[in-house]
């Protein structure tokens, strides 16, 4: 049985390991700087030590009597010559005293820095284990492999295993997150948690899961499902493929080529229905449009509601058409219409007041058939009549 593992648990797999890390090369580096620095201190001393010993000779020099000076070469140096080299001498003792005094304090600072040799880190068995403590990483996290053709922004995290042996994730935006594979996180605050080929680039917008989503506007999301979008600031796009979900506040749940463009608009499953203007919906169906401002078409297909027909309804059926405000529509109207228009235009009777005739057809009755009021009454008079002659 697979083990599940959070992203919290990597985020502290990671932090573990980033922090022994940078922990070694920074102990590393203050050990090698203090070793070099201390080389570089006994130069000057003794440096220093030579310097003092000259321009103690060249004083002892200058105060001997010039009758008394025993030279050691014939090209002696006269006093005006001593006295330069003493000056430049001196000038050079001071400064290696100054680089000297600048060299200790570095010491001191490195010798403070030690203290870090507290690790905040504990192996236990296999895995080192964190001290119960806050870790600022202000440049950002990456665990796995690493893309060389990101430009990671700040304070990021990112979740890479790679795909064929690279690299794939790229957080870019400020402060913003990347999982799965092939995501980009592109605007400052986004997030892509899982899936793959998926891009956040609006602000504080979020991916998660399904394939070949993108998130455009600020503060959208797309959860799930594969080519859908959110154009619109503080749109919602819920699993489906193909839908979009581009008006403000608008919301496209499931469904495929579905698009709610209206602001405050909602599209809930089905197949390319379009609700385009405010506080429009459609639910379900096919081919459904509702144009009017707070209108909405539930079920069926090819439905429209017009830009004329504001705070309309349609109740399933087909081919519906609202263009007045306020009005209802439906599939139990559209029918008993529908079977008018057939009745008229197939009607095998010629009607002129009371009266119909029947076209020159023959009729055919499945069933029996029973013949009331006058015209009973008429045939009995003509049987009468009959008989009587």
């Amino acid at each position: 049985m697979k083990r599940h593992i959070s992203p919290e648990a990597l985020v502290v797999a990671a932090i573990s390991f980033v922090g022994i890390g940078l922990q070694s090369r920074r102990l590393n580096f203050f050990e090698e700087n203090l070793s070099l620095q201390r080389s570089r201190h006994e130069s000057l001393d003794r440096d220093a030590s030579f310097l003092s010993q000259r321009i103690d000779l060249l004083e002892k020099s200058l105060e001997e009597p010039r009758p008394t000076r025993k030279l050691q070469n014939k090209d002696a140096l006269d006093k005006k010559t001593m006295k330069k080299d003493y000056l430049m001498l001196k000038k050079a003792l001071e400064s290696i005293e100054a680089r000297m005094d600048s060299m200790e304090k570095l010491s001191v600072d490195i010798g403070q820095d030690r203290s870090l040799t507290e690790s905040p880190f504990q192996k236990v068995g296999d895995w080192w284990v964190a001290q119960s403590t806050m870790f600022r990483f202000p440049k950002g996290i990456v665990i796995g492999r690493n893309n060389n053709y990101c430009n990671y922004g700040d304070a990021v995290l990112s979740v890479d295993y790679g795909w064929e042996g690279e690299a794939a994730n790229c957080p870019s935006g400020n402060g913003s997150v990347a999982f799965g594979l092939a995501n980009y996180a592109t605007g400052d605050f986004a997030t892509v948690t899982g899936g793959k080929f998926n891009e956040a680039s609006g602000t504080s917008s979020a991916a998660m899961g399904g394939r070949l989503n993108n998130v455009i506007g600020d503060s959208a999301i797309v959860m799930g499902g594969e080519l859908n979008t959110a154009t619109g600031e503080y749109a919602s796009v819920v699993g489906g493929d193909n839908n979009e979900a581009a008006g403000w506040s608008s919301a496209v749940t499931g469904g495929g080529n579905n698009k709610a463009s209206g602001p405050y608009s909602a599209v809930t499953g089905g197949e390319s229905n379009n609700a385009a203007e405010k506080y429009t919906s459609v639910t379900g169906g096919s081919k459904n449009d509702a144009n009017g401002e707070l209108s909405c078409i539930t079920g069926g297909t090819e439905n429209t509601v017009t830009e004329e027909g504001k705070y309309s309804s349609i109740s399933g059926g087909k081919a519906n058409l609202v263009n007045k405000e306020s009005t209802t529509g439906g599939n139990f109207e559209s029918t008993i219409e529908d079977r008018l228009k057939d009745l008229e235009v197939n009607n095998p009777f010629i009607c002129e007041e009371k009266n119909c005739v029947s076209v020159n057809k023959h009729f055919k009755f499945t069933s029996d058939i029973t013949v009331k009021g006058k015209i009973k009454e008429q045939r009995r008079k003509k049987k009468t009549k009959k008989n009587s002659n």
